[in-house]
Formats: C-alpha cells, sequence, structure tokens
C-alpha cells in the first residue's frame, strides 16, 4: 500500500537535523522526504518511478507540477554537495532547503486532500 508515512518521517527528521546544526543531514533528509512525495504521486497516477534524479524531475514538471520539479532540482544539487563534496552545506542553505521543502508538501497535500488523491 502506497503511504507517506516515510516521507512525513523524513522531513520531521530533517527540521530536527537543522535545529541541532546537522546541515549535511537536513538538506539530504528534505531532499529525500521530497523525493518519496513524488514517487507517491507518480504511483497514484500509475506512472513508472524513473530512477535518476533528473528524470524523476523532469516526469513531474511533465505532469503539471513545475514548481515541484524545481524544487526537487535545487534539492538534488543541495544533497549532492551534502553527500559528495568537500563543502558543507551551510544553516542557510539547510535552512532554506528544509523551508522550501516543507511549505511545498504542505502546498501539494492540500491540493490533494482537495481532490481526493489519498
Amino acid at each position: 500500500m502506497l503511504s507517506l508515512s516515510k516521507a512525513e518521517k523524513l522531513m520531521r527528521e530533517a527540521v530536527k537535523d537543522l535545529e541541532i546544526g546537522s546541515y549535511n543531514k537536513a538538506a539530504s533528509a528534505a531532499y529525500f522526504s521530497l523525493r518519496m512525495f513524488s514517487e507517491f504521486i507518480l504511483l497514484k497516477g500509475k506512472l513508472t518511478i524513473p530512477r535518476r534524479d533528473d528524470k524523476l524531475a523532469n516526469l513531474i514538471e511533465n505532469i503539471g507540477l513545475r514548481e515541484l520539479a524545481e524544487t526537487l532540482r535545487y534539492l538534488y544539487d543541495l544533497r549532492k554537495k551534502a553527500d559528495y563534496s568537500s563543502q558543507e552545506v551551510n544553516d542557510l542553505e539547510a535552512g532554506e532547503a528544509v523551508s522550501q521543502a516543507s511549505k511545498l508538501l504542505e502546498k501539494i497535500k492540500q491540493i490533494l486532500d482537495s481532490i481526493n488523491l489519498w
């Protein structure tokens, strides 16, 4: 059964990581929360989930969710910095990542509620 519980848990973890100064973890958790949420939308629409992150964002954009696709791309770039770069994600970047992902998740959940897609 499809569920958003993991995506919501990851968002809560991103908020906690931000609060304690674990900025790399916050950015990564925010990305994966939004990615899981995007996968949920695609599965509900009976669409195949692409493995590659850029393809996922493209498909999300193609179904009319441009803001979600743009945020996915932004968070993915930040996640790469957090997970693969020698650079650290700073407090402002992590805060922006968590804020954008959280606001977008709430906005889309309201839309899904209004069309009974749960």
